[in-house]
């Protein structure tokens, strides 16, 4: 395929991603049904197709293309060989006529009444849900359904447990999480909350404890009624789709629904659907839902693995793909450099609330060069960041992207000790950042999480609240244009030094960062919070602003300042300025409407009233483009639109179909 230039695809660095992806040939097609195949008379022809999707694996080679016919597999999917180049691939498709759905978990059948353990043996124990008579039911497992992996008798968490810092974390519940068991049981498709103790049981519907040799579960309905006519479905498989050995590449996976993954915590990361450390992959149109940690890993896999000499990392495409309910991880990578990301939903992770293991985010990247990040929609995270680029990460873009209702540890995109070069965030929609951790909270009711106020690593310098969008943690040269900023309980662009973490010679200073021509709407802590000058701000505007809504951290005493006082101390933000509108999103149709507000007592008299207000300011010359892709040159809007309204609804899905 040849690309013509995109300026949505320009890096930092003025050079195009790199587009590798051309037009594959496939000689032979195999052809798989769940419902008409058979493994043992079948050739994998239309008339005579395959039963299982691993019988066609077996014989698929590059320039083989397997085509699945709509149907439930109920098997772990292990890709027996790789493709030559990106002509030649192996690809994995549905075939166009219903759903592909696999399943990583087998039916249940026979329940009976649990009698054998107290649910009062506490005292704490004594109140049943809702004053509701606790119906409890057991079931013993089949072993043979396990096939050597029984996610009933391992914990979620893996080999690498150091960053835990058992020592640090007050609440024992922060780690509570990492040691549940990694098998689920579901009721007509719907997960019940895994408990710790036999007891709890009695405190909640929709719930259900493993006992400690793996092979028996008790559980209660969400009605607190009979599973007699539901469908009841338990774990038995780690994966989806992977493949059989590492390093198999130029590999295609499209259209497939792949749910109930029964993977662990990284480190490793292992997804639902894994690349095992093949390169040159695409995985388009597929949806993956209830991965108990992760749904997707591309690259390395592994902090411990050892490096190849010639090996190659990443060259990953993501495309179109819908990613809910994973616990920890949405797309999870190592070293995964030179990726595409483009046009996918991630919704509703981290729900493990694994945080304490600091692998987690609706997309976490280690080590990543040359990608492209556009047109994703990130949305409802709990306990783990949208976006997060953890150590150097260098030329990267992340573009046209929606970010909505986040509870994140430090931000809706987080940039930890990125310190080689630039990365750049431009034209992002940054909307509803929840407080999330709170230092004075009592740990229940209001959805925030209390901690240790030493924090995890004593460099890492926290403030509070967070609730940021974007947090840079030791990370230099970040480049922050034309982004959309608004509704966060914390800052909307905060900064911090890391003292302890060293590479190249010293640690994250948090300075040489380019922060221009952003709008801040409604940031309750405050725009921008800083721990030095030594960064360049202008052509900024602010909406809805406290007062001191620009904090300098140091020199010592921190300054909390107005924007006039911002300009005249700091000579930052000299083309920025005030505006008086109100925004509101419908974060289900995926709009926004902005208004114009009457209301609003002006800062002083260069506010002006109506979004369309706002001075035109010099566009970025690393930034062509706005929200929808429309190339830009010369004076433009402050923020992600060109928009000369003051009463307007538009649509803020920015996905390319």
């Amino acid at each position: 395929m040849n690309h013509p230039i995109d300026p949505t695809a320009l890096l930092p660095s003025g050079q195009s991603f790199h587009f590798w992806e051309k037009e594959q040939v496939y000689d032979r097609e195999l052809h798989v049904s769940g419902k008409y195949g058979s493994d043992e008379t079948g050739d994998g022809s239309l008339r005579a197709p395959y039963r299982s999707i691993n019988r066609a694996s077996a014989e698929a080679v590059a320039g083989t293309r397997v085509l699945i016919h709509a149907g439930e597999y109920r098997e772990c999917v292990r890709v027996q060989h790789g493709g030559e180049s990106p002509e030649r691939m192996v690809s994995f498709e549905a075939a166009g006529d219903g759903d592909v759905v696999i399943k990583a978990t087998e039916v249940a059948e026979g329940f009976s009444p649990s009698t054998e353990y107290r649910l009062n043996f506490r005292r704490k124990d004594d109140d049943a849900d809702e004053g509701q008579e606790p119906i409890i039911w057991e079931h013993t497992f089949d072993t043979e359904i396990f096939h050597g992996y029984n996610p009933f008798g391992l914990i979620n968490a893996l080999h690498d447990k150091s960053w835990l810092h058992y020592s640090r974390t007050e609440r024992e519940s922060n780690l509570a999480p990492f040691f549940l068991r990694r098998g689920m049981v579901y009721v007509d498709g719907k997960p019940l909350r895994q408990v710790e103790l036999y007891s709890h049981l009695g405190r909640e519907t929709g719930t259900y404890w493993v006992e400690e040799n793996g092979l028996k579960v008790h559980f209660r309905m969400p009605d607190n009624g009979s599973p007699e006519g539901h469908l009841i479905e338990i774990s038995c498989r780690e994966q989806c789709f992977t493949t059989a050995k590492p390093f198999l590449s130029y590999i295609k996976v499209k259209g497939l629904t792949m749910v109930q993954a029964a993977n662990g915590a990284p480190d490793p990361q292992v997804g639902a659907l894994s690349c095992n450390r093949g390169h040159h992959w695409i995985i388009e149109d597929n949806i993956i839902r209830n991965a108990n940690t992760v749904a997707i890993d591309i690259g390395m896999g592994c902090w411990g693995y050892k490096r190849l000499p010639d090996q190659k990392i990443g060259y990953a495409v993501l495309r179109r793909n819908q990613i809910y309910d994973s616990g920890v991880g949405g797309i999870l990578g190592l070293y995964a450099g030179y990726t595409l990301v483009e046009d996918n939903v991630i919704a509703r992770t981290g729900w493990q609330r694994m945080e304490y293991g600091w692998e987690s985010g609706a997309l976490k990247f280690h080590d990543c060069v040359d990608s492209l990040f556009r047109r994703n929609i990130f949305r409802e995270t709990y306990g783990c960041e949208g976006l997060w680029l953890d150590c150097n990460n260098v030329n990267d873009r992340v573009t046209q992207n929606l970010f909505l209702n986040m509870h994140c540890p430090h931000g809706m995109i987080l940039m930890e000790c990125n310190r080689l070069g630039e990365v750049l965030i431009d034209n992002n929609i940054f909307w509803n950042a929840k407080l999330y951790y709170d230092y004075n909270a009592p740990g229940k009711g209001n959805g925030t999480i209390n901690i240790d106020s030493s924090e995890w690593n004593e460099p890492f310098a926290m403030h509070v609240p967070v609730g940021d969008a974007i947090y840079g943690l030791g990370t230099d040269d970040l480049r922050v244009v034309n982004n959309l900023i608004c509704n966060t309980d914390g800052y909307g662009y905060a900064q911090d030094v890391v003292r302890g973490r060293m590479a190249g010679g010293r640690g994250g200073t948090s300075r040489n960062s380019t922060v221009v021509n952003n709008v801040f709407y409604d940031c309750r802590s405050g725009a921008i919070r800083l721990p030095t000058h030594d960064n360049t701000f202008d052509g900024n505007y602010y909406s809805r602003m406290p007062q001191g809504f620009l904090l300098l951290a140091y020199p010592a005493p921190s300054a909390q300042l107005d924007l006039s006082a911002w300009q005249r101390f700091e000579h930052m933000d000299e083309n920025g300025g005030y505006a008086a509108f109100r925004i509101k999103i419908d974060d289900e149709a995926l709009t926004m409407t902005i208004q114009k507000d009457q209301k609003r007592i002006p800062w002083d008299q260069r506010e002006t009233v109506g979004y369309s207000s706002m001075h035109k300011v010099m566009a970025d010359e690393k930034v062509r483009t706005d929200y929808f892709g429309n190339e830009i040159d010369g004076w433009r809007m402050p923020g992600p639109f060109d928009i000369t309204e003051d009463e307007v609804t538009i649509s803020i899905d920015p996905r390319k179909l």
